[in-house]
């Protein structure tokens, strides 16, 4: 009743809108409502590795994988094909038939999905690395939910390996992300190395090496001016397993056998941003 409305009206008068028991008034405390709806939430900001290539076809996938396996040890982690030209990283991983959510399934228009949820509803493979995926019979357009998805997974502590391919476009919800290039042993792959290493010059690079190889990796390295460099080497047991999408379960042996020198390699680039638990 009107009497109601005008003692209302008149305590929230003496406090700006906000009574003691935390409610707003309203229209009177629309400033306060205002306020607490533009006020951070409080998250726990997870790490992130990007994997980005420096020229196609030089194990960007690869590498992205082989980062999430091994980091699934020790940390929740979500392994993200943020590349626009994928074309489903859970190939390599043989989670392309496991059921769950792929990129064209996750909507982050009134902002980041349930982490929780989403964690969930991804596929596992192996068992406790979370594969987000790009579809082969649905396309995505460039409004995805890999933004949301990423920053979802990092609001809850966890760890996110995006695999960006060679696209060379910045990726939604990378900010403050670890940055790895990888690149090949030859002139357009130094080249292109150094591109991005002057832009990002805290960045790791990897370089795949393979027979005949015009250069070695120390001239890319040089070349490129990075501090920090590792060696991929191709390796046929490497491509073996990931034409067969048995590159997780080789990796998450105890003893990765002849994908050590790849287990290996993955573990000095995590431990280098303090991430290898």
């Amino acid at each position: 009743d009107r009497d109601h409305y005008d003692s209302d009206r008149d305590d929230s008068a003496h406090d700006g809108g906000h009574n003691s028991d935390g409610v707003i008034r309203l229209p009177s405390g629309n400033s306060q409502l205002v306020a607490a709806l533009a006020a951070p939430v409080p998250t726990r900001s997870g790490a992130s590795v990007l994997v980005h290539g420096a020229v196609g076809g030089c194990g960007t996938s690869t590498l992205a994988a082989a980062l999430a396996v091994r980091a699934a040890g020790s940390a929740r982690t979500l392994l993200v094909e943020t590349d626009p030209r994928g074309t489903g990283i859970d190939l390599l991983l043989g989670a392309e038939s496991v059921p769950g959510l792929r990129l064209a399934d996750v909507r982050a228009d009134l902002g980041a999905p349930d982490p929780d949820a989403l964690w969930d509803a991804v596929p596992k493979a192996p068992p406790g690395l979370g594969v987000l995926a790009r579809s082969r019979d649905r396309p995505v357009d460039a409004g995805d939910g890999a933004a949301g998805a990423v920053l979802a997974h990092r609001s809850a502590g966890g760890l996110v390996i995006s695999d960006a391919g060679a696209a060379g476009a910045a990726v939604p919800g990378s900010a403050g992300a670890d940055l790895v290039v990888v690149t090949r042993a030859d002139l357009q792959g130094a080249v292109a190395a150094a591109r991005w290493l002057r832009g990002a010059p805290g960045a790791v690079l990897v370089v795949r090496t393979g027979r005949g190889d015009p250069l070695h990796p120390v001239d890319v390295a040089r070349f490129a001016d990075a501090v920090r460099w590792h060696v991929l080497p191709g390796l046929d047991p490497v491509r073996r397993a990931a034409g067969a999408g048995e590159l997780g379960t080789a990796l998450s042996r105890r003893r990765p056998g002849r994908l050590r020198r790849l287990a290996e390699l993955a573990g000095a680039v995590l431990a280098e941003g303090g991430l290898d638990g």
